[in-house]
């Protein structure tokens, strides 16, 4: 359909109890420690502006919680 845009997200919930989410606020899975997703899918549903700004500021903070991490030795 022309004009027509769709911005798929959602499918890995955020949250901080693993039985209801599946990543943390970091964006980082619940179940696999080293496995951070940073992309559209946190969100839980979304209007239909573009995701772009919110999914690249995740991406950064997701970066500095792994950075964080690194420099303590916990990863």
């Amino acid at each position: 359909m022309n004009g027509f845009a769709s911005h798929e997200v959602g499918t890995c919930r955020m949250g901080t109890d693993p039985r209801t989410s599946v990543l943390t606020p970091f964006n980082q899975t619940h179940e696999l420690p080293n496995l951070f997703v940073v992309d559209g899918s946190a969100f839980v549903t979304f209007p239909e502006k573009n995701p772009t700004l919110t999914i690249m500021a995740l991406a950064v903070r997701a970066s500095r919680h792994i950075a964080e991490r690194k420099r303590k030795g916990e990863l």
